[in-house]
């Protein structure tokens, strides 16, 4: 009888594994091909915007886009217990010449969320960071406005 229950056992204990690894697959695997690939694009509703996560001293995406010359928001949850915010530059703010073009203000955490309201800016590629986390950064993609 003990050998059935330890081949029942060593069953069991293997399906929970698979089921687990599978879970882990399904969710994790969509946060990482958002960050690796393509921009996160913004809601196309009356006031556009865009969400943007700080965990793990890490955004969940380094590529967000907004409309060309319309006002939009980018909502910034951070998970992590330090504070993080969401700059808006020019440039690549590593260049050093880069202009700062808006400063978001810093979002406690854990769970906590900033609404940032940003006035519409030409189409073109600007660049965001969290400012005291330089290594959080990503390139914000503003699209051209479409013709009627």
């Amino acid at each position: 009888m003990d050998v059935h229950r330890r081949v029942l056992l060593q069953r069991a204990l293997g399906t929970t594994a698979a089921i687990l690894l599978a879970v882990t697959a399904v969710l994790v695997a969509p946060a990482s091909a958002d960050h690796e690939e393509g921009c996160r694009k913004y809601a196309q509703v009356p006031n556009p915007f865009v969400k943007i996560v700080a965990e793990h001293n890490t955004f969940d995406t380094n590529c967000l886009q907004a409309p060309a010359e319309r006002n939009f928001r980018i909502y910034l949850q951070n998970n992590d217990s330090d504070p993080h915010n969401l700059s808006i530059y020019s440039k690549d703010p590593a260049d050093g010449k880069a202009e700062q073009l808006y400063k978001g203000k810093a979002v406690k955490g854990p769970q906590q969320q900033e609404e940032y309201a940003i006035e519409g800016l030409p189409s073109g590629t600007y660049y965001f960071q969290d400012d005291k986390v330089p290594d959080m950064y990503g390139k914000l993609q503003v699209e051209e406005k479409k013709k009627k």
